[in-house]
């Protein structure tokens, strides 16, 4: 593993150390190459990913410019082995849409700036026009040439896919925040099948998750957040899958519990 143990020491009582759940030592085994983060929205996942990325500072997907959030300190974290630079990145969903958006919102206006050129070029050289445009293309070039396909064309969960296969790496460290978020359960699958995939090439995930489907990754070391602590469990004994199989085996009964009406078929 690249990483096999993390210790967490709060040194500050600033966010999110003035949580309960972290103004404690947490010790933190990662001897799996998968370690999932399970608990309720609000219960610390994001914040305990946000801490480790705040240590490893690894490559994050943002919005060029974007305003800086609050730091966090990074200092709280040691890792086992004491190794100086990690390569990965990390990775919030909801990042991800705005990240999207931003690409085709810049390729669209690269293209209207281009029909600016036109019709304020018309009277010019081909040369003067070939100039003013460059710029506007190289930017076209460059988003469109990122990926094996025009995102701009593709369905979030189909954009998504492909911008997380074309930032794997092997023998690479990934923080993923609720991956599992655009995606459809067939695309959790394939989101499923590539990182089991990346697994065997050296690759280490740390990931907040919902997702029933990403849970149940063979041999994953799972962690539930209860009671503001956090909690080793097995699949079987996740609270959440737990509850969702106990609705699909009784759903007539859940539901008629939830309406207080007869149910007719």
């Amino acid at each position: 593993m690249l990483i096999e143990k993390i210790r967490i020491e709060p040194k500050t009582d600033q966010y999110p150390f003035n949580m309960k759940l972290f103004n404690q030592s947490l010790t933190f085994d990662l001897r799996s190459p998968v370690t999932l983060i399970l608990g309720e929205n609000g219960s610390g996942k994001s914040s305990f990913l946000k801490i480790l990325q705040a240590k490893l500072k690894l490559i994050e997907i943002k919005i060029p410019n974007q305003h800086s959030k609050k730091q966090i300190d990074g200092s709280a974290v040691s890792l086992w082995p004491n190794i100086k630079k990690v390569k990965g990145f990390y990775f919030e969903s909801l990042s991800f849409v705005n990240y999207l958006e931003y690409m085709i919102n810049e390729i669209d206006q690269a293209n209207q700036e281009i029909k600016r050129v036109d019709d304020t070029y018309k009277n010019k050289s081909e040369y003067s026009k070939i100039m003013a445009k460059s710029p506007y293309r190289k930017t076209i070039h460059e988003l469109e040439n990122m990926y094996s396909k025009d995102l701009s064309k593709s369905s979030h969960g189909e954009a998504y896919l492909d911008f997380f296969a074309s930032r794997i790496k092997d023998n690479q460290l990934y923080l993923l925040d609720e991956p599992e978020t655009p995606l459809s359960i067939q695309n959790q699958l394939t989101l499923m099948a590539m990182i089991m995939d990346a697994c065997k090439r050296g690759c280490q995930f740390i990931i907040a998750s919902h997702s029933p489907i990403l849970t149940a990754l063979p041999q994953a070391c799972i962690y539930q957040i209860k009671n503001e602590s956090f909690i080793k469990t097995d699949y079987e004994d996740i609270d959440s899958i737990n509850l969702l199989r106990q609705f699909l085996n009784h759903k007539e009964t859940f539901i008629k519990h939830l309406t207080d009406e007869e149910i007719y078929e």
